[in-house]
């Protein structure tokens, strides 16, 4: 069984939290690639969506706005030693592939999919999300998935979550700027012999 990182949510109270999905799903992701083990860096751990996002905003002033995955990536690289490998466009069966494979995902998906469902953690959001995939499950296809924003509050779902393998491609089809079968992620390096 591949390691599971901590949850971390991205209302945390920290700034910018409204706009920290990626910058949570990324730290979760470094939790991941490191198997829980701190890399010794001058940076404290475990990873913080606040860590990461005041990385992104040193390097990149960027204030406020979403998170990218290339700017996730510099800020994980930097902070706790850990490579995320941004893809766009990739073909469903290539992510299912790598996460099968031994890696975790940094997922890009609409959350307009997920609205109204069990799996809705913020029902007056539609907008584009990251969550976090951890592995999937051979016994059904469920992908086990970290959405920052389930934890918990006004009684919403929690994390982590078997989102069903066809739900997860639904959202993740459906975030803007995919081509048609593809999907945006960003993956860890392969964490299983």
């Amino acid at each position: 069984m591949p390691y599971r990182p901590r949850f971390r949510k991205q209302l945390d109270g920290s700034p910018c939290q409204g706009s920290n999905c990626g910058c949570a799903a990324s730290a979760m992701a470094s939790d991941r690639a490191r198997e829980g083990r701190d890399p010794g860096t001058a940076y404290a751990w475990p990873p913080t969506p606040k860590e990461v996002r005041r990385r992104i905003q040193v390097k990149f002033g960027t204030g406020c706005r979403p998170s990218t995955f290339a700017q996730n990536e510099s800020a994980v690289a930097t902070l706790y030693a850990v490579d995320l490998l941004p893809r766009y466009n990739v073909p469903w069966a290539t992510f299912r592939s790598l996460v099968i494979g031994g890696r975790g995902a940094v997922a890009a998906i609409s959350y307009a999919v997920v609205h109204g469902t069990r799996f809705d953690a913020c029902p007056s959001f539609r907008g584009g999300h990251s969550v976090y995939v951890n592995e999937r499950r051979a016994s059904d296809g469920a992908f086990l998935v970290y959405d920052p924003l389930a934890d918990g509050r006004k009684g919403y779902t929690t994390a982590p979550d078997w989102w069903p393998a066809s739900f997860l491609q639904k959202a993740m089809y459906a975030y803007p700027g995919t081509n048609a079968g593809c999907v945006h992620a960003s993956f860890t390096k392969d964490t299983e012999p």
